[in-house]
């Protein structure tokens, strides 16, 4: 699974500030480590509130990843924990909960647990395990066709999506979203050498001039430039993709994403 560069907000534990419970000499011993869920599940239902006609092109899902740090290995298992309730995520190779969009369904006095044999009885210092959480706003059509009607609905409407995940007047500085970003998700798909297959289309026909340029793992398309192309849609083929609505690269860069931001252990 790839991840794509966002104007996400990001929720970063390294496992150093766990909530103290009843059972916590039990779950030391255990391996077990646990983080309040209060807030995550509370910004995953954030999003419920959005009105329809701002949730029909585009959806907010949220993703985690669980990183090993050098000398470490990724749990054995990762659950929620509601009193004596346990219910089970599934993890891939690479450290991410592949059904984290769950979490929204789970009681906010519950807490994130992971669990490792080779981790019992350690402090948190030397657990060796960092935790990223963020939210990644998604157009919802993933068929390969879309029309510039529904890109542009959805870029507008990300906006609001992404206010959400910022308090107060720090929604002000949310800026516009003008460009649309393709993230293949196969493996090898997004590195440099990759030609993307990404089109403008006019009356469902292919039409040459289209500039797609590099940020990171991510193709970039400006909406702009498929109205100059005088195009009414886009085209993505080839590959298994996630398409997101984002600001221009010098828009991304001057709020301080880096296109080798991708992995760093700060989530961002």
């Amino acid at each position: 699974m790839r991840k794509s560069h966002s104007v996400s907000a990001v929720f970063c534990a390294v496992f150093i500030a766990f909530s103290a419970t009843a059972t916590e000499a039990e779950d030391l011993a255990a391996g077990i480590k646990c983080i309040e869920a209060k807030q995550i599940v509370k910004m995953s239902r954030k999003f419920d509130k959005l009105k329809p006609e701002k949730k029909d092109t585009v959806s907010t899902v949220p993703s985690m990843q669980i990183t090993a740090l050098e000398g470490a290995s990724l749990p054995e298992r990762v659950y929620f924990r509601h009193g004596t309730t346990e219910t089970f995520f599934n993890m891939d190779k690479d450290g991410w909960i592949v059904d984290f969009d769950r979490i929204g369904s789970m009681d906010k006095k519950g807490e994130l647990c992971m669990q490792g044999a080779q981790f019992a009885g350690k402090k948190d210092e030397e657990f060796g395990i960092n935790l990223s959480i963020d939210f990644d706003v998604v157009f919802k059509n993933t068929s390969g066709t879309h029309t510039l009607a529904e890109l542009l609905d959805g870029a507008k409407d990300g906006k609001s999506h992404y206010k959400k995940m910022f308090p107060g007047p720090m929604a002000l500085m949310v800026p516009k979203m003008t460009h649309v970003g393709v993230v293949y998700l196969d493996e090898d798909a997004a590195l440099a050498s990759f030609a993307p297959q990404i089109f403008a289309t006019k009356g469902g026909e292919k039409i040459k001039g289209l500039l797609v340029e590099n940020f990171g793992d991510m193709f970039v398309v400006g909406l702009e430039e498929l109205q100059n192309l005088g195009a009414d849609g886009l085209k993505i083929e080839d590959k298994k993709y996630q398409l997101t609505p984002i600001p221009s690269i010098e828009k991304m860069k001057s709020l301080g994403f880096a296109e080798d931001e991708e992995g760093e252990e700060d989530g961002r």
